[in-house]
């Protein structure tokens, strides 16, 4: 290990990824570097249950939400270039395209009259959401975004929201940290319930929840005895 960054190297096939999120880590590396993965020291997350003020919270007028309509469309929003480490390029994309089309990974959309303005893009593993990007074309998207996320989840009665490291905006918006052996602890406990897989927008996927991940079978060709060493 190395502070917040846990492991080097290993492939970017869906279910290594997927394995990732299950055990805290998470791709974090520029094109063209090796594959790195993290699982910070310091962990800020959301406990959307704790979170009071959102109970009677409203979207203002002309603005709407939408889980899952637009999900390539909001990973290229979220992966417009800026000054932090331009993470999720090309081939990090096709990962998370993979894990969408496995039913992990949601995109919620913001509508602003009907026209999409911004959005948030995450990875669902348990009771727990992993919150890896957003963005907004018009001010305050990424704060309703935020806003209506966490109200959701609270409705759903999901105790955890991951959102990696602390800013002020993340701090005003409920966020704290906590060691990463706790958020390990945390992550363990809310694995015991099953994910909710597919299109987040269709009532079934509430209605129906898939068993544990990887109970299935492993998809054919990927190597199960070959994980990265935090993987194991």
């Amino acid at each position: 290990m190395d502070g917040d960054r846990v492991a080097i190297g290993g492939d970017l096939h869906w279910v290594r990824v997927l394995k990732g999120f299950e055990k805290g880590c998470y791709l974090n590396y520029a094109e063209g570097e090796d594959i790195q993965w993290y699982s910070p020291e310091q962990r800020a997350v959301i406990f959307p249950h704790l979170q009071k003020k959102f109970d009677d919270w409203e979207a203002p007028a002309g603005w709407s939400f939408q889980w899952d309509q637009h999900f390539q469309t909001v990973m290229m929003g979220c992966a417009r270039p800026h000054e932090e480490k331009p993470w999720l390029h090309a081939d990090v994309q096709s990962v998370y395209l993979q894990l969408h089309q496995h039913g992990y990974a949601h995109a919620l959309s913001v509508l602003h009259n009907g026209e999409l303005v911004g959005g948030l893009m995450g990875v669902a593993v348990g009771r727990v959401f992993y919150g890896m990007s957003m963005y907004h074309e018009e001010s305050n998207a990424s704060k309703y975004a935020l806003e209506y996320l966490i109200q959701f989840l609270k409705v759903k009665k999901w105790k955890v929201l991951d959102v990696q490291k602390l800013t002020p905006f993340l701090s005003k918006m409920g966020a704290v940290e906590i060691q990463r052996d706790r958020f390990l602890d945390l992550l363990k406990e809310q694995m015991k319930f099953r994910t909710v897989l597919g299109d987040w927008s269709a009532d079934r996927s509430w209605l129906q929840k898939d068993p544990y991940p990887l109970s299935a079978a492993w998809p054919k060709g990927f190597n199960q005895q070959d994980p990265c060493p935090f993987l194991v």
